[in-house]
């Protein structure tokens, strides 16, 4: 969805994407995210129609300003050799969640829909989550060749999950680290241990399945 915005409606968005991160889509009043923007109450309605349609504008607005389009799979689908590919995506992934110019408000406010479901959850799947995995399916098949739906997902989930741990845990890994935020040369060194720890840990799995068969 491509976005075009005035100052007044992107006034509203990025204030409703702070207040709606930090208290959830409940909490949050068309009242505070007008007082925060310094916009009136009625130009909530004018431009979005509800609080329920200015969430989901929300979340596109913060899909929009990451870069996260076709353009972020079409960098993934070039024709890598597996291992590449592979690194190439967590490598990219990692960025997204790491970067210091992503606004703050836009992982808190996936992490918070993902925990606290709307009706955003399944456009959310749709749009930004489903294409990524299917994705991470042909790489994770391009390695190993077919391998049951099963260990596919459970191999997948054991990726993403090693690259939430760094965004999740930031602030205590950056200061056993001693980095003030995350830097490119370490989301490269992260990329490759986690690249390299999923490579290994994808054998071993393929591995003990054959060896149950």
């Amino acid at each position: 969805m491509e976005i075009e915005l005035d100052s007044t409606r992107t006034r509203l968005l990025d204030a409703a994407g702070d207040i709606f991160a930090d208290n959830g889509f409940t909490a949050t009043t068309i009242q505070m995210i007008s007082q925060r923007a310094g916009a009136n109450i009625a130009s909530v309605n004018y431009y979005f129609g509800s609080k329920e349609n200015l969430y989901h504008e929300v979340l596109a607005y913060g899909r929009q300003i990451n870069g996260e389009a076709a353009q972020y799979l079409e960098d993934l689908a070039a024709d890598d050799e597996p291992h590449m590919a592979l690194e190439k995506f967590i490598r990219q992934y990692l960025s997204r969640l790491l970067s210091p110019n992503r606004p703050e408000w836009y992982n808190k406010l996936i992490a918070r829909e993902i925990a606290e479901p709307t009706s955003a959850l399944d456009e959310l799947i749709r749009i930004k989550i489903e294409p990524m995995r299917a994705h991470l399916s042909s790489i994770v098949r391009s390695l190993h060749g077919e391998v049951s739906e099963a260990l596919n997902q459970q191999i997948m989930e054991c990726i993403v999950g090693q690259c939430l741990f760094y965004y999740r845990c930031r602030h205590v890994i950056l200061r056993l680290r001693s980095h003030q935020q995350y830097t490119e040369e370490l989301i490269d060194e992260i990329s490759a241990n986690v690249t390299q720890f999923s490579l290994g840990g994808i054998a071993a799995l393929i591995q003990s399945q054959a060896a149950q068969a």
